[in-house]
């Protein structure tokens, strides 16, 4: 299976930069996906992360990154799943993993149209975002799906800009890269036409 490009628009990440580098955070920030210990091996310097992260953006496209290897902030974070009431990325009708359903959801639905598949999606798996410039965030998502196939569970990534009120823009969905599975989509027997 291929990849579903929004408009012939390139699935490239934006660019990575650093926000505060270690031992630099406000007293306030205490982002929960880096290394907080300074001393705590291994001691990588201000560019040598930079380079680090650049290399894992440019490599997965945004969706693999290994935040646990950093010490310092960039602008690409993962998104806290396991906190349910979590609304930083979203509107306050919805969580901020209400909101990755949706998009992954309807991420999935135009693929599905667009390929005449028909995968079954089952759950986030994780996510990575930045701010955009302009408004809204640019999100990495990492999701589980149904193939109707064999019935097995494979992982699909979609990419999207969510502009908070305003729009939704779906960039990319594809199944995700390298998996040890054949992906599908369609069921074994056409259903028949009634």
């Amino acid at each position: 299976m291929g990849e579903v490009h929004i408009d012939g628009r390139s699935p490239m990440p934006g660019r990575v930069y650093l926000c505060y580098e270690v031992g630099s955070f406000p007293v306030n920030l205490i982002p929960p996906h880096i290394r907080w210990d300074e001393k705590k091996e291994p001691m990588y310097t201000r560019h040598e992360e930079c380079v680090m992260m650049r290399r894992q953006v440019k490599k997965s496209k945004g969706f693999d990154i290994d935040f646990t290897q950093f010490r310092s902030v960039f602008n690409y974070r993962p998104v806290d799943l396991d906190d349910l009431d979590y609304k930083e990325y979203s509107l306050a009708t919805e969580t901020t993993t209400e909101l990755l359903k949706r998009l992954s959801q309807n991420s999935l639905k135009n693929y599905n149209s667009e390929l005449f598949t028909e995968y079954e999606f089952l759950k986030v798996v994780k996510a990575n975002t930045y701010m955009c410039t302009g408004p809204g965030r640019m999100y990495f998502i990492t999701f589980e799906v149904r193939d109707p196939y064999d019935n097995l569970l494979k992982l699909f990534q979609t990419r999207v800009r969510h502009d908070y009120d305003v729009t939704d823009d779906y960039i990319l969905c594809r199944p995700k890269p390298y998996q040890k599975v054949k992906c599908v989509g369609s069921s074994k027997t056409h259903k028949s036409l009634a």
